[in-house]
Parts: structure tokens; C-alpha cells; sequence
């Protein structure tokens, strides 16, 4: 059922977007797009991967390579565009316990304060948007913004007494094979937070996370200025800042697609182009955006593959 509404809201997203493209506004994006920081962009969201491994790296109470959280990494960002709903960030668990050799709860855990950095990050930027750039009678946005950014910091800061609220109803029956497991998951990681995600690790984890924004909101205003030269740096860089917030939309999509497209198409509208001018720039980014994963995917599988092939007999 989930692969069936998540194709279907994917399908109808996509559907919007495609049928606002007029074929000769298409041709001539795709005519004006350089190449050249189009491929600079893309190298910087293949370099943001390693900067990701170095934050899984970095949440791994025992000792990992950092080869296999490269490894881990680039199979975590292939199911995300791959898989309906949330079961990307499922599958990513199943991936740090398989290539890292982690438990369920640790890496649970680690992903969840990923995520929550994350949007700490985001939500930051996009607040500094709001009252800097947006008119002074967004008062709503900006207040639900520091709202939910606050709400993002006290999980954080109570992160252990909210598992503890979570699970509780689970002890009568921690006989049971489901509820037992859930409250392992649970004490996991509370361990992991009270013991391995020290005020030491937080500020490398927020380091670590601000060094990983930086290159992928460069990268995606390297992207949105390939296709539209003739946009400013900073749209370029708030573009990048609504589109990894995309995510977060409740709506439930394959790989985010329709999602992503239909943000792109609107925040060029709100820039003022229209759906027609908006919809082939919209497919373009997203579609260069898809490469960077799958070339990072392909890049440490075949680097993998080339370490791991015997030495052939002089």
C-alpha cells in the first residue's frame, strides 16, 4: 500500500510539473545550461558524501573504518532516492547495522541526530531568510519557524527522558516479542545519547554538519545557476535552502519525486517566472541533482571493487 500512494502522489506531482512544459522554452534551457558549473556542482555534492561518512564516522561508538562508512554512505543515499515514504531512512538503519556492524538502537539513533542537526541548520538559514529578505508582515512564518526550531533543539536536550515518555507503555508487556525489541531500541539509544554524544562530539557533530550544508547549498547554487544564469547567487542559495527542506513535506513520494519538482516550479514562480519559463528548469535541477548519488554510488562500489579484486600473478 505505501509503494502504491507514494507512486501515485509521485505520478501526479510529476504530471503537474510536466504538463506546464512548453517544449520550446524547454530547448532553450537546455541550450543556456553550462556545463561547466554544472559539473562543479556535482563534484561538490560527490565531496559532500565524504563529509557525510566523516558524521557517521564521527557517531560510531566503536571503532569503523572510514572506508566503510564511505561504503555505508553511498548505499544510504541510493535507497533514499529509491524508496517510498520514510523507508529510505529504515533502510539507512539496516545499512549502518549491516556495513558498519552497529546495533539497531546506535544506529537509529545516529541517524536521528543527523537529521535533527540538519534541521537545526535549515531551519536556521531559513529564519535568517524570513527576516532578513522576507516582507515584514510574515510574522506567522517567522514565529512557526522559531517554534519548530526550538521544538528541534529540546529533543535534542531531552532526548532521553522523551524515549523513556515513549516507550513507557511498553513495559507491561516487554514479555512480548515486538514490545521487547522496541524497548531495546529504546535503551540503545538512550545509551548512545547519554554516553557517546558528549558535548565534544555535539560541537564536532555541528561542525561536521555546518561543513556539509555549506558544500551542498554551494553546490546546489552551482546547479540552479548552470541552468539560470541570469539568477542571483543568493535566490540561487535560497532555492538550495527550500529544496533540502522539501523533505520534509508530508507528502508521501517515491524518492521525493514530485515533491522536489513541485518545489523547484514554485519557488521560481515565487521568483516571478512563470509555470511555463519555471517547469524545464525545475526538471533540469532535479535531474542533475539525481546524478551526484548515483555517481557517488558508483564510485565507491567500483572503487570497492577494484581494491578487492585479487592481484593477478606476475
Amino acid at each position: 500500500m505505501v509503494w502504491v500512494t507514494s507512486s501515485l502522489a509521485s505520478l501526479v506531482l510529476l504530471g503537474f510539473v510536466v504538463a506546464q512544459v512548453q517544449w520550446v522554452s524547454a530547448r532553450e534551457t537546455l541550450a543556456n545550461i553550462s556545463y561547466a558549473w554544472l559539473t562543479i556542482g556535482i563534484g561538490l555534492l560527490l565531496i559532500e558524501g565524504l563529509v557525510s561518512a566523516a558524521r557517521f564516522q564521527l557517531l560510531t561508538p566503536t571503532h569503523v573504518t572510514y572506508g566503510r562508512c564511505v561504503h555505508a554512505v553511498a548505499w544510504y543515499v541510493l535507497v533514499l532516492i529509491g524508496l517510498p515514504a520514510r523507508l529510505g531512512e529504515i533502510a539507512g538503519i539496516a545499512i549502518i547495522v549491516k556495513y558498519m556492524n552497529q546495533r539497531p538502537g546506535i544506529a537509529t539513533a545516529s541517524l536521528f541526530f543527523q537529521r535533527l542537526f540538519d534541521m537545526i541548520l535549515l531551519l536556521s538559514l531559513l529564519l535568517t531568510g524570513l527576516i532578513f529578505v522576507s516582507p515584514a508582515h510574515a510574522l506567522v512564518q517567522k514565529i512557526a519557524s522559531v517554534l519548530v526550531l526550538m521544538g528541534f533543539i529540546a529533543t535534542i536536550v531531552y532526548f532521553e527522558q522523551i524515549v523513556s515518555l515513549l516507550v513507557s507503555p511498553l513495559l507491561s508487556r516487554r514479555h512480548e516479542k515486538w514490545p521487547r525489541r522496541i524497548l531495546r531500541l529504546g535503551l540503545q539509544a538512550r545509551i548512545f545519547r547519554r554516553h557517546h554524544l558528549n558535548r565534544r562530539k555535539s560541537n564536532s557533530l555541528g561542525a561536521l554538519t555546518l561543513l556539509k550544508w555549506v558544500i551542498n547549498l554551494l553546490a546546489i547554487a552551482c546547479i540552479v545557476l548552470a541552468v539560470v544564469p541570469q539568477l542571483s547567487a543568493t535566490s540561487a542559495f535560497g532555492i538550495g535552502v527550500v529544496y533540502n527542506l522539501s523533505a520534509v513535506v508530508p507528502i508521501q513520494t517515491v524518492g521525493g519525486f514530485g515533491v522536489s519538482e513541485a518545489v523547484l516550479l514554485g519557488s521560481f514562480s515565487w521568483l516571478g517566472y512563470s509555470l511555463a519559463a519555471s517547469a524545464p528548469i525545475a526538471i533540469a535541477i532535479r535531474v542533475a541533482m539525481l546524478s551526484a548519488p548515483l555517481a557517488f554510488w558508483a564510485v565507491v562500489v567500483a572503487a570497492l571493487a577494484l581494491r578487492e579484486r585479487p592481484a593477478e600473478d606476475a
